[in-house]
Formats: C-alpha cells, sequence, structure tokens
C-alpha cells in the first residue's frame, strides 16, 4: 500500500501531473486507490484511459459518482424486492416439518 505521497510521485511518474495540497486532500477524499489503479474498459488492462492531469482523475471520478447515484437506488430496490418476495416465499412453508428439518440440520452443523 502507498502512502499518499507515493501515491501522488506513482502518478506523476506515469504522467499524471498531480501536485499541491489540493490535489493531494481531494485525491485523499476521492478514496485515492481509485486514481492509483487506473480506469480501464472493462478491466482489462491495456485498455487504460491515458489520463495526463489530476483534473481529468478529478472529473472521471464525479462521473463516475453521478452515474453510481443514478444506478445504485435502482439495485437497491430490485434487492429488497428479490428478498422480501423470497422471504415471503420461505415463510409460508415455515410450519413445514421438512423447513424445520433443514433449518435444525444448518443450526447443528454450525456448533
Amino acid at each position: 500500500m502507498k502512502t499518499l505521497d507515493e501515491l501522488m510521485q506513482h502518478l506523476y511518474d506515469n504522467g499524471i501531473a498531480c501536485s499541491g495540497e489540493l490535489q493531494k486532500r481531494e485525491l485523499k477524499n476521492l478514496g485515492y486507490y481509485h486514481g492509483y489503479k487506473g480506469y480501464r474498459f472493462a478491466g482489462i488492462a491495456k485498455n487504460r484511459l491515458h489520463l495526463q492531469s489530476f483534473e481529468q482523475i478529478s472529473s472521471l471520478n464525479s462521473f463516475d459518482m453521478a452515474l453510481k447515484s443514478l444506478i445504485y437506488p435502482r439495485i437497491i430496490a430490485v434487492e429488497t424486492a428479490l428478498k422480501n418476495n423470497t422471504l415471503e416465499e420461505v415463510l409460508q412453508d415455515a410450519e413445514s416439518p421438512f423447513l424445520a428439518l433443514v433449518l435444525f440440520s444448518w443450526v447443528s452443523s454450525r456448533r
């Protein structure tokens, strides 16, 4: 794991202009390992974006956060619906001897 100063040096060594206390603080606040890992298309290392400045990292991070804010609420809604529907189905069989046996077996195996 790199210190913040080492990360700034790493970015600089890789052609990304990054300096000063303001950028250092922003790098720390944006979750600086996003800048360290570099953005890639489909996770393929050779498909790196050729960023040249810290401002590009900051802008890309802002875009990433905006995109997440559009998608996450919908994902959470789907997750909640799936979870609640699954629980409803499971609880309908809560009195089932089969479910009781499965639950007892699982609890017993955890001891």
